[in-house]
């Protein structure tokens, strides 16, 4: 139930390496924009003067945040910087027509003085998008462009990380060649990680667990930071192949880095009280304490967690507390809309097992 979470966290660390061929410091490309909703349209850009090129789309939710700190942007730098919001990717691959214009423009209207920059639509077919996101291999939207200095890219990045960019652009401080050297080495780190993330994806889907422990392990050595994300998938593969193992370094971990690790310490209770007859004897009131620790930090809002802590505590025959704890997990996943209807149903049937033992 509990292991899709950590295969899905090990998907989100890949970072898909693309071909680059707009980079920073090279000269921006033209303005090829298909109508202009909002503020001054912008033909071309000027020497000497610098500009916000940020793409977005209304069905992307970060984007949707990332307006009214544009708009900050727009009025602290106003007659120093031009934002220019290009709204793309709103329709799939292979659209020819221009419906949506209407929608989006409707949107823009809608938001009024939160979105008070300028704004413009790429067409159906993608210029924009094409030679500048997919040219400068960028996969994810919001993305903004500073252009400034001699109508060339300055730097590639978040909105939310615009301000002390422009603060340096501004007062002359930006070093051009120290972006692209950094924006080149994170490149290279994304697809050394691309490559390693495929060999580990690559072992998992076929079971190869033996190769799997070994891709994460050389990925925790290359990338320790990335280890929060990988240990927990390293323990729930060990469960699967040396129960035995798995216990002792899960009870290192979580009696140690990842001891204020809600995510961790659940899913290692979980792995040790999830059978009925597991393979070796299981410390259950280790696991209760992982399940309780897991609990406190997510102070018991956690439909999942209390689930864990529920099955735990009916290892450790506590009945009567099994029985409040998973009645309050259902009580907390009924409230929520987006509920699978399965997982609830599983936890009903669980409830039903403590109150029937």
């Amino acid at each position: 139930m509990k292991r899709t979470i950590l295969l899905a966290a090990a998907v989100a660390v890949g970072v898909s390496a693309q071909a680059q061929s707009l980079k920073i410091g090279d000269p921006a490309p033209k303005l090829d924009i298909a109508k202009w909703v909002k503020g001054s349209p912008v033909k071309e850009f000027a020497t000497d003067k610098v500009y916000v090129v940020e793409f977005w789309a209304t069905w992307c939710g970060p984007c949707r945040q990332t307006i009214p700190h544009l708009t900050d942007l727009a009025k602290q730098y106003k007659d120093k910087v031009t934002i220019i919001g290009v709204n793309s990717f709103e329709v799939p691959p292979g659209t020819t027509g221009t419906e949506h214009f209407a929608m989006v423009e409707a949107f823009v209207k809608e938001m009024g003085a939160q979105m008070e920059y300028n704004v413009a639509l790429d067409g159906p077919e993608g210029k924009m998008a094409t030679t500048w996101m997919e040219a400068a291999a960028q996969n994810g939207i919001p993305t903004a462009f500073v252009v400034g200095g001699q109508k060339q890219i300055l730097w590639i990045g978040h909105p939310m990380e615009l301000k002390p960019v422009l603060d340096d652009v501004i007062a002359g401080k930006w070093d051009v060649k120290a972006a692209r050297a950094k924006a080149e080495e994170d490149a290279r780190l994304a697809a050394e990680l691309d490559e390693m993330m495929g060999k580990l994806m690559s072992a998992l889907e076929v079971g190869d667990s033996k190769t799997a422990l070994k891709e994460i392990d050389t990925i925790i050595a290359k990338r320790p930071e990335l280890k929060p994300l990988l240990i927990g998938l390293k323990v729930d593969i060990l469960f699967d192949t040396d129960p035995k193992a798995a216990v002792v370094v899960a009870k290192e971990l979580a009696n140690g880095e990842f001891k204020d690790d809600p995510m961790f310490l659940n899913n290692i209770a979980w792995r040790m009280v999830e059978e009925d007859e597991p393979k070796l004897p299981m410390d259950y009131s280790a696991a209760l304490e992982f399940a309780k620790k897991a609990a406190e930090l997510t102070k018991n809002e956690d439909p999942m967690v209390l689930d864990t802590l529920a099955l735990a505590q009916f290892r450790n025959g506590m009945k009567a507390e099994a029985i409040a704890t998973q009645k309050k997990a259902i009580a907390l996943l009924e409230k929520d809309p987006e509920a699978d209807p399965d997982l609830l149903e599983e936890l009903r049937g669980r409830l039903k097992k403590f109150e029937g033992g």
